[in-house]
């Protein structure tokens, strides 16, 4: 609430800083100016004060339990969800003091004053707390005395004999006896400068000194009032909840109890006219720069007695805003969503010419007062707010029940209403301790909801205290940016794992919430078993979500059943630890068909089967355990996979099928929850920005092309071709690097590249280029490859030329042709033949040998393919060859049981040469040659079938007919 009435402008400085003479004569001045100021303005002054009762001016009546009552709340609350009593203009106790009683009294006072008086210097602040009231309201000068710069509690002009210092200390001091309660504080700067308001020590009356003084409370330094200059002090940092006084930020989420006991949260800083301080504060109910009028409730202004009772409704709108209520003749109502994770503010005080704060809070013996209109509300006497008791009529709508009233200002509150705001708070029980356990679905890739923020929206709206747990809060970020490196030697151990990547951001619009978990990108069932007591140990659940299992399956780790066996291990290790944890274990969905994994299908379908069988027989009563349908509830099939983004990983519309699937089975077999999930059915795109500043280099390597990395890709595609050729080849890039290694001398390459944000595509960035001078080695001389009943012998001779004198080592690649969507196996080795074994018999793979030196990797030479496990090839036979101009024939042939593939011969019978073949190996028994001059008829040809270094005799040789007209 802002300044309540006009005052004469005046420093208001401190005792000490003046003598007592001068500040009796200010203090006689400024009281003879306010009563000239209220003649001239014909004010009328307010009532006589009304007696205390239960709900007005009443505070020490408090019941003696308020003392602790937050430690009875559940750690898990949100402060969203709590009926917070608090104390607008907490310290304003006095408008005039008498020098020689030390009491208050006379017109400021009763204009000024908002709270009992029960000691200055913050005192009253004890009495606050120990009757119940949780939020303050502090109004602050920035004054310039003995001690530097320093805060005065003030009312508009009238200093309240308190600084900030005193509050602080009341505080501390309220929090060190109960550290299982907190404290809300709102902050403002009061004096703008005004004719009729208080102003700020000279020469320091602006926002970046309000802030800076603010700062040097927490931090310990007090300005000199000299410049920059400073002094050490107290610091006080350690009494806030970090998030709120950053300086920097404001916190991005409504905190839980839990987080905030024994601390003080600073709700907001407001500057003189009602803006909001970034850096500070929360933001939801205080937007740095925004308005907070759809949060917070503070029309201060009651011209006179007979407006009361408007003052009365805005509180009550607020009310019904707050639980999602609304009144069908106030316009908008209906319209506006309930926001069960907002927090709420609800100022009832008031003030005016004819309405002084007493009047407004006390009523008259005529007017009922604010105070007295919200304890009847809540208690429903007098027929007072209908639509939060049965029997309401058809005006009003949306939810029943007044579940909570968010954080309620009051001046001068009486005890019983300060009682009865408390108890609106569900005490007892505890908080349930929530640890999700699962793979890349569950954790989540950089700039995603994840369903598991979803699942925590649930919790939150459903009022359940919950508290995630587990050893990382992050989604997986994109990969980094990194040279390609050497491939391991043969015979090398593999590398220790590094700690899983857990580091990624969540959307950028979610809130900021709860997210511990042990989910990590490409976990295994079989993995978790064997880790799972020392989490469970450690952060001691009481109940666990668990999605294991597709990479068990998919990785060929291992089959369905063994994948139960290893979640039932999982189930029985948990238990070892925790006997009475409780199990929502989910089965697995299915994903869109790879080709040659007909398997996994099947797979898939018999675990899920399995595990519904086996649910019945892990639950226990003490443990029970409950089968969550994910596959069921997340739209993704063999044939297709709306709810994905990639055919499996889930995108936002995904998100909340997998959370449903998670909050049914809680609600149902766990009654959490008044209500299962409802969800949305579509969600808006995922944007995606075109990648900045790219950048084409010539390096020892090759090229490398980098750019700006575009938050939440999911990947890019990088597009490139030789300067001025009309097509492009596409590559994809999961971090904001790709390098061109296989790339020529003197050739110039141009590229583009475009983020993919999974469904959507960014638009292609500018073209830039590069010209390749690479320091690379060519490929190996003599590659010979020889078939083994499981694998590939290789040999081959070193190159020479350029570069060849830093080779360190060759890599030996095979891709294994006839398993759609295999990966290419790289194995290194310094010597010049190797093994390589555990291969597919009865599978063709193709075979090249990469050389590298302290450069990089060069162009691979291509080896022959083999066909493993299989000898010699028989000679292809049924050889036809069709002209299909003077100049090209396209020759077709039946091929060999044992062939990798498959060599052309040809002759030119004209000149009396001998049959040639080219190291070519063509795939498949078609192939077409191009360029015989001066005519097809001139040349004969032969086909052989290659096994590697094993080759059969020639196919019967063709003549290629002449065209006719040729």
């Amino acid at each position: 609430m802002s300044s309540l009435t006009a005052y004469p402008r005046t420093a208001c400085t401190r005792p000490g800083r003046t003598t007592r003479e001068a500040r009796r004569r200010g203090r006689a001045l400024f009281g003879a100016l306010l009563t000239l100021v209220l003649s001239l303005s014909a004010v009328t002054l307010g009532a006589a004060p009304a007696s205390a009762s239960d709900a007005y001016n009443s505070i020490t009546s408090a019941s003696a339990a308020n003392t602790d009552w937050m430690s009875r709340v559940a750690d898990g609350t949100s402060l969203s969800w709590l009926s917070v009593p608090g104390t607008h203009d907490s310290l304003a106790l006095c408008g005039e003091r008498d020098p020689r009683t030390g009491n208050c009294g006379g017109v400021a006072t009763s204009i000024t004053q908002t709270q009992e008086n029960h000691g200055f210097s913050a005192k009253t602040l004890t009495t606050q707390f120990r009757a119940g009231i949780r939020a303050l309201d502090i109004r602050v000068r920035l004054d310039k005395g003995d001690e530097g710069l320093k805060f005065t509690i003030h009312h508009g002009a009238a200093y309240q004999y308190a600084n900030f210092t005193d509050v602080l200390n009341a505080t501390r001091d309220f929090l060190r006896a109960e550290p299982g309660e907190t404290v809300l504080l709102h902050l403002k700067a009061e004096c703008d400068g005004g004719a009729f308001g208080c102003e700020d020590a000279e020469g320091f009356g602006t926002d970046e000194w309000r802030k800076k003084v603010f700062d040097s409370y927490l931090n310990g330094r007090s300005y000199t009032g000299k410049g920059d200059e400073t002094t050490e002090a107290t610091a006080w940092r350690d009494l806030f909840w970090a998030p709120s006084v950053t300086g920097s930020s404001q916190a991005d989420r409504v905190p839980t109890l839990g987080e905030v006991r024994g601390k003080v949260v600073l709700m907001g800083y407001r500057a003189t006219r009602g803006n909001i301080y970034d850096g500070y504060g929360i933001r939801q109910p205080y937007p740095a720069g925004g308005s907070n009028k759809e949060y917070v409730q503070d029309e201060y202004e009651v011209s006179t007695i007979s407006d009361i009772a408007g003052k009365w409704e805005k509180v009550r709108a607020h009310l019904r805003r707050t639980n999602g209520t609304w009144d069908a003749s106030r316009p908008g109502e209906k319209e506006y969503p309930y926001q069960p994770g907002a927090l709420y503010i609800n100022y009832t005080s008031g003030t005016g010419g004819g309405a002084h704060p007493y009047t407004v809070a006390g009523g008259t013996p005529t007017a009922t007062g604010v105070n007295s209109f919200l304890r009847q509300c809540l208690r429903g006497d007098n027929g007072r707010c209908p639509e939060f008791h049965p029997g309401r009529g058809d005006k009003f709508g949306g939810r029943t029940g007044l579940d909570r009233l968010g954080v309620v200002m009051m001046d001068f509150p009486g005890g019983k209403l300060i009682d009865d705001i408390i108890g609106r708070n569900q005490t007892g029980g505890s908080t349930l301790r929530v640890m999700v356990v699962g793979d890349s679905m569950t954790q989540g890739h950089e700039g995603d909801y994840t369903w598991r923020y979803r699942l925590w929206q649930w919790f939150r709206d459903q009022r359940v205290p919950v508290d995630f747990v587990g050893p990382y809060t992050g989604t997986r970020p994109q990969d980094e940016p990194s040279a390609p490196q050497p491939p391991r030697l043969q015979g090398e151990p593999e590398p220790a794992p590094g700690p899983p990547r857990t580091s990624g951001d969540y959307a950028r619009d979610a809130e900021d919430f709860d997210s511990d978990h042990f989910a990590v990108w490409g976990r295994q069932a079989a993995q978790d078993k064997t880790q799972i007591k020392e989490q469970v140990a450690r952060y001691k659940p009481d109940l666990m979500l668990v999605g294991l299992g597709f990479n068990d399956m998919g990785w060929f780790v291992s089959d369905a059943s063994g994948t139960l066996s290893s979640m039932k291990t999982l189930v029985d290790e948990a238990r070892a630890v925790e006997p009475n944890l409780k199990f929502a274990l989910a089965n697995v969905p299915q994903r869109t068909k790879i080709d040659g994994r007909d398997d996994l299908i099947a797979k898939t379908t018999e675990y899920n089967r399995l595990l519904a069988d086996a649910v019945p027989r892990w639950h226990t009563s003490t443990s029970p355990v409950a089968l969550v349908d994910w596959r069921g509830a997340y739209d993704c099939a063999p044939a297709g996979c709306p709810a994905a983004y990639d055919g499996l990983h889930p995108n936002a519309v995904g998100e909340y099928q997998i959370a449903g699937a998670f909050g049914s089975t809680l609600h149902k077999e766990f009654h959490l929850g008044s209500s299962a999930p409802g969800f949305p059915t579509t969600a808006p795109p995922r944007p995606s920005g075109t990648p900045g500043n790219v950048r084409a280099v010539a390096a020892d390597s090759g090229i490398v092309v980098t750019w700006d990395e575009v938050f939440g890709a999911y990947g890019y595609e990088v597009r490139s071709r030789p300067a001025g050729a009309p097509g492009w080849s596409t590559t994809r890039a999961f971090g904001n690097r790709l390098d061109s290694t296989w790339i020529t001398e003197g050739q110039t390459w141009e590229y583009q590249v475009r983020a993919d944000g999974g469904g959507t595509m960014s638009e292609w960035s500018g073209t830039v280029s590069a010209t390749a001078h690479p320091k690379t080695a060519p490929g190996p001389v003599g590659i010979v490859t020889r078939p083994t009943p499981t694998g590939i012998d290789v040999a081959w001779g070193a190159p020479t030329g350029p570069y060849t004198d830093t080779i360190d080592r060759y890599g030996v690649i095979t891709y294994d042709l006839d398993t759609p969507g295999a990966f290419i196996e790289t194995i290194g080795t310094r010597d010049k033949a190797l093994h390589f074994g555990n291969l597919k018999p009865g599978h063709r793979y193709a075979v090249a040998i990469q050389t590298w030196n302290k450069a990089g990797g060069g162009l691979p030479a291509a080896g022959r393919p083999v066909l493993v496990g299989a000898g010699t090839p028989s000679a292809p036979t049924g050889l036809k060859v069709v002209s299909t101009d003077p100049t090209t024939v396209q020759l077709n042939w039946t091929g060999s049981a044992q062939a990798a593939g498959y060599r052309v011969w040809i002759r030119n019978i004209n000149d009396g040469s001998p049959s040639r073949a080219e190291e070519t190996i063509a795939q498949g028994t078609n192939h077409g040659v191009a360029f015989l001059y001066p005519g097809v008829w001139n040349y004969e040809f032969c086909v052989t079938a290659v096994n590697g270094a094993l080759e059969s005799g020639k196919s019967h040789c063709v003549v290629a007919p002449r065209p006719a007209g040729s």
